[in-house]
């Protein structure tokens, strides 16, 4: 169980209680503890190059039911140094928080509270210019496995491209968000 492993890893000890010194509860062993703020930096620095503003297309495939169409819009992205999250903006300033980085699994957390709901991770991290997030989430109230795929194609451009687990366990293309930095910072 979670507490449990939590002991037996070394990550919490036994130790006075922050509101009751004389009391005793589970606290953070500093010692096993005391990198990590300063590897979710680390980890963090290599999705800066995201905060700006941008704009976007979401190309969708015509499906049975469907025809193909391409929204377009755009967003700001920011990095909250309280929080450490890289956060999506809105108009009105208003900061949601949708990525960041767990040090104590060293794996990244794409996080959907609106409108979708879940937690996506990778374990894997970045390679070269790239990041898979996947996990189970909830779109416009249907339950699915999902498989976002990042690529950084330059200072300027990055895209992701969704995809949903099928019956017989192949990912299936969703849908493609291709996105240029309104500014560029290129010189």
């Amino acid at each position: 169980m979670l507490v449990e492993r939590l002991f037996s890893t070394g990550i919490m000890k036994m130790g006075p209680s922050r509101v009751d010194p004389g009391r005793q509860v589970g606290v953070f062993n500093l010692s096993v503890v005391a990198d990590l703020p300063a590897l979710r930096a680390a980890e963090l620095e290599k999705l800066r190059w995201i905060v700006g503003e941008w704009a976007y297309e979401n190309a969708v495939p015509a499906t049975p039911v469907s025809p193909a169409y391409a929204d377009i819009g755009s967003v700001r992205f920011s990095f909250n140094q309280n929080t450490n999250w890289i956060c999506m903006v809105a108009p009105g300033g208003t900061e949601t928080p949708q990525i960041t980085f767990d040090p104590f699994r060293k794996q990244w957390i794409y996080l959907l509270m609106t409108g979708s709901y879940g937690i996506l991770r990778s374990a894997a991290g970045w390679g070269g210019d790239r990041i898979e997030f996947t996990g189970l989430m909830t779109m416009i109230g249907i339950n699915c496995e999902w498989r976002m795929t990042w690529t950084r194609e330059g200072a300027d451009v990055f895209s992701f491209v969704n995809q949903e687990r099928n019956h017989a366990g192949d990912w299936d293309y969703v849908d493609e968000w291709r996105f240029r930095r309104k500014t560029s910072t290129q010189g």
